[in-house]
């Protein structure tokens, strides 16, 4: 086994440690010299799911030598991977949130160097933007959760090199154009929600096509835009409501060739979507197909009728 090129060796840790973590833990009881080879590649890819794995994880990453360090891919949640079959599990997390929050933040500054993709999972309102911490080589960032947009922690953390950025809870244009979109200078794929909730939201998205204050930046390429889910009961204001935010919604994609309407997320008893398809999702993306290219033949489709 020792007389293996080395370099033989890292392009095969490399190629199998993308996953949840697991085959990183286990090429550790291979034997003393996977173990050791294997070392740059062990946290390469990592899910870290419920508040014990963040509080641990936060623990075992600052004490890992820099080197050892390369995290690239890496989903955080601070809910357990039963919360949607067991919603009682939600309670006591509500109580760990600032200190799940808290490990959030040492994570990322210990990985901050290595890491291109993040995914986040928290059901309780965040108290900052994106992220709380600066990644100055994050490319891709897909935030599960409400946020608390009275906030204003995190507005002077950039992220440079992201280009990609998935938001799959609700955010009305005046807050993307003036809080989110100020954080991501070289952003190019765009995928959030319409809300279902406010009329008011309706007319900014109706003011997008006039208004030069809420117009789209230039280096957006693709905005991907994921339409309300209709009412289930027939009122007659909620259904009005609903067809206000689509008309909205479609004018805009008629007046800029960018915008891609989406159908609407499957969401849970709280407003989001289950974990376990955010952690598919998550999958997806590390393995080589990511949110925004499942979208290409609809793209091609749309632009070549134009």
């Amino acid at each position: 086994m020792d007389l293996c090129p080395s370099e033989i060796w890292s392009e095969i840790y490399s190629f199998a440690c993308i996953d949840d973590g697991t085959t990183g833990r286990s090429l550790s009881l291979v034997s003393r010299y996977i173990n050791e080879t294997s070392r740059p590649y062990k946290y390469q890819s990592v899910a870290v799911i419920g508040p014990l794995q963040l509080l641990a994880f936060a623990d075992m990453i600052e004490i890992v030598p820099a080197e050892f360090r390369h995290v690239r891919c890496i989903f955080i949640s601070a809910h357990s991977r039963h919360l949607n079959s067991s919603p009682r599990a939600l309670s006591p997390e509500y109580t760990q949130r600032k200190a799940a929050y808290a490990a959030l933040k040492r994570i990322l500054f210990s990985i901050s160097d290595w890491v291109r993709i993040v995914h986040t999972f928290f059901v309780f309102y965040r108290p900052f933007v994106l992220l709380p911490v600066e990644l100055p080589i994050l490319e891709e960032l897909t935030v599960h959760g409400p946020l608390e947009t009275s906030t204003d922690h995190g507005l002077d953390i950039k992220f440079n090199s992201l280009k990609r950025l998935h938001l799959t809870s609700s955010c009305s244009p005046v807050y993307l154009m003036y809080r989110v979109l100020k954080l991501a200078p070289s952003l190019t794929d765009l995928c959030i929600s319409a809300s279902d909730r406010s009329g008011a939201v309706a007319d900014q998205w109706s003011s997008m096509t006039e208004n030069a204050g809420l117009k789209l930046p230039e280096h957006l390429v693709n905005v991907y835009i994921h339409t309300p889910n209709r009412p289930r009961d027939d009122f007659v204001q909620l259904l009005s409501l609903h067809g206000g935010i689509m008309d909205a919604l479609k004018k805009l994609e008629q007046a800029d060739n960018r915008i891609i309407l989406r159908d609407p997320l499957r969401l849970d008893l709280f407003s989001m979507i289950p974990i376990q398809e955010a952690i598919d999702m998550w999958t997806l993306s590390i393995t080589g197909a990511p949110w925004w290219l499942q979208e290409s033949q609809q793209i091609v489709g749309k632009r070549s009728a134009v």
